[in-house]
């Protein structure tokens, strides 16, 4: 008997869904820009924004609706992670909830951890291929996290439930 290796389909959310998507794109080069909103368009977006500059996305962000962010990494002065920041920080609940994928081309631990502290909700390491891509995108808005505000941190909930009870690692945990 022949053995199917084709992969499964990834893709849950409807065709209509994608379509009433707003997604920014905040990507400095124009090829990756171009990349990302191809992709986006064979998923069926309709509403795709594309700014080049972390000032652009704060204004971007504030004047339309965005249901997803597709965060580079960005030059300074307003670099990818200082506007993932802004956006968790930010006094309005439908901004501050926006599910952000961070694109980027550093893998090392310590980019990671930056990342994930500044408050994105996903993050996709270059290159990447359209699949990885709409797993994340699939991810962020079939599972959405609470977005967690502390002293230390405002961002989406880095414990990630899918249905299960969580598993009680802290002492005061195991005590409720």
């Amino acid at each position: 008997m022949a053995q199917d290796n084709t992969a499964p389909e990834i893709k849950t959310l409807s065709p209509e869904r994608y379509a009433q998507l707003g997604v920014l794109i905040v990507e400095d080069t124009q090829y990756m820009a171009n990349l990302l909103r191809g992709i986006l368009s064979s998923l069926g977006v309709r509403n795709i924004s594309s700014v080049r500059s972390g000032e652009e996305a704060l204004a971007a962000l504030m004047r339309g609706k965005v249901d997803l962010a597709i965060m580079d990494d960005l030059e300074p002065p307003l670099d990818g992670l200082s506007v993932v920041r802004a956006i968790r920080t930010a006094d309005e609940d439908e901004l501050s909830t926006i599910p952000v994928i961070h694109v980027t081309e550093m893998r090392e631990r310590g980019a990671i951890i930056a990342a994930r502290d500044a408050g994105v909700t996903e993050i996709l390491s270059k290159p990447f291929s359209a699949q990885q891509l709409i797993a994340r995108i699939e991810t962020v808005l079939t599972r959405p996290r609470a977005i967690v505000r502390s002293a230390e941190f405002t961002g989406p909930d880095r414990r990630r439930r899918d249905g299960k009870a969580p598993v009680k690692r802290r002492e005061s945990d195991r005590k409720s």
